[in-house]
C-alpha cells in the first residue's frame, strides 16, 4: 500500500458501512477492549475506520451479531480478519468469536487476546513487558508473540488499578471520607452535584460508567497538585500490585488512554522504581495495521 494514495474514511456509525462498496478482498483489523472495539477495514486505496460496542466472548448478543450482519453485506468473501479481543486469551473464548464471524466466509481469520495486540503494538517482533492501563488493567510479558506471566486482569470489582475507573473510585473515596480539600470538594460538587446525587449515580444502573467518567481539570496550581496526587496513587497501586516480585524489569511499554494522558506521572513512578518507559500508545489499532501490512 502506498501511503500517499490511501483515502482514510472515518465512519461515525458502523451502519454507514452499507454505503461503502469493495471491489476486491479486504483485510479487517479489530481491537476490542473492555468497553469498545476499534475497526480498520483496509483495501489497496482506502481505509475505513469506525468504533463499535466491545466483542467480549462472554457478552456476545444482538448488538454484536448485527454488526457481523452489516459486515457480511459489504465484505467480499475470502477476505481476512485479524481480531484482538479482551477475554480471548483462552481457546474456548477464541472459539466463540470464531463462530460469530463464520458467516463472513473468510479465507483467513486470526483470533487473539488484546494482550497480544498490546505486545505487537509496543514491541512488534521483539520481546518485553507491557502494561494496559484501562478496563481490565494488566501487566504481562510478551515473548515470541505469546503472553506470559500475567498479573492483574481481575476486572473492576477486584482490580483495575491504574484505570480511569479506579481514579474515579479513589476520588470518591477521598471525597466521602472527608479527605479532600475544600477546593477539591467544591470542584467535585460543581461537576457532579451533591453527596446524595453522587451516591445515587454510583449505585444506579450506570454506576460503573459514572465512576469511570470522572475527570477533574483545573488551572489552579495547588488544586492541580492534589488531583495529580490521586493519579500518582492510582498508578503506584498498579505498579506495586502487578510488577513481578521475583524478576528485575528494566523497561516497559504501556497501552491505553489513561496511560497516554498520564504519561508524565507514569514515567515518574517508573523512574522511582528504576524502570524506563519505552513507549505509550493510546490505541493499538493503527500500529497493528502497520504491523500486519
Amino acid at each position: 500500500m502506498h501511503a500517499n494514495k490511501i483515502e482514510i474514511i472515518n465512519l461515525t456509525r458502523f451502519e454507514e458501512l452499507k454505503s461503502i462498496s469493495f471491489d476486491s478482498n479486504v483485510k479487517i483489523i479489530a481491537e476490542s477492549g473492555g468497553t469498545k472495539t476499534d475497526w480498520r477495514i483496509c483495501t489497496n486505496d482506502k481505509i475505513l475506520a469506525f468504533e463499535s460496542i466491545n466483542f467480549h466472548p462472554k457478552t456476545i448478543g444482538n448488538h454484536q451479531t448485527t454488526i457481523v450482519e452489516h459486515l457480511k453485506n459489504v465484505i467480499p468473501k475470502n477476505s481476512s480478519l485479524f481480531f484482538y479481543g479482551s477475554g480471548c486469551l483462552q481457546k474456548e473464548n477464541q472459539a466463540i468469536i470464531t463462530t460469530l464471524f463464520e458467516p463472513l466466509e473468510l479465507k483467513e481469520m486470526i483470533i487473539a487476546s488484546d494482550l497480544v495486540a498490546a505486545g505487537k503494538a509496543i514491541y512488534g517482533n521483539q520481546n518485553g513487558y507491557v502494561g494496559i492501563l484501562g478496563t481490565g488493567s494488566v501487566l504481562c510479558q510478551y515473548t515470541n508473540s505469546k503472553i506470559e506471566d500475567i498479573s492483574g486482569g481481575f476486572g473492576y470489582l477486584l482490580g483495575d488499578e491504574g484505570s480511569g475507573y479506579y481514579f474515579g473510585k479513589l476520588v470518591l473515596q477521598q471525597y466521602f471520607h472527608h479527605q479532600c480539600s475544600s477546593e477539591l470538594n467544591s470542584l467535585i460538587e460543581s461537576i457532579y452535584g451533591s453527596r446524595s446525587n453522587i451516591l445515587s449515580a454510583v449505585y444506579g444502573n450506570s454506576g460503573k460508567h459514572f465512576i469511570s467518567q470522572i475527570q477533574l481539570h483545573t488551572e489552579e496550581i495547588e488544586l492541580k497538585k492534589e488531583i495529580n496526587q490521586i493519579h500518582q496513587e492510582n498508578i503506584s497501586l498498579f505498579l506495586n500490585h502487578y510488577l513481578p516480585k521475583n524478576k528485575t524489569i528494566t523497561e516497559i511499554g504501556f497501552v491505553g488512554s489513561y496511560a497516554f494522558f498520564m504519561r508524565e506521572i507514569l514515567e515518574e513512578q517508573l523512574t522511582k522504581r528504576g524502570i524506563q518507559l519505552i513507549n505509550v500508545i493510546q490505541k493499538p489499532i493503527d500500529t497493528l495495521m502497520k504491523y500486519h501490512f
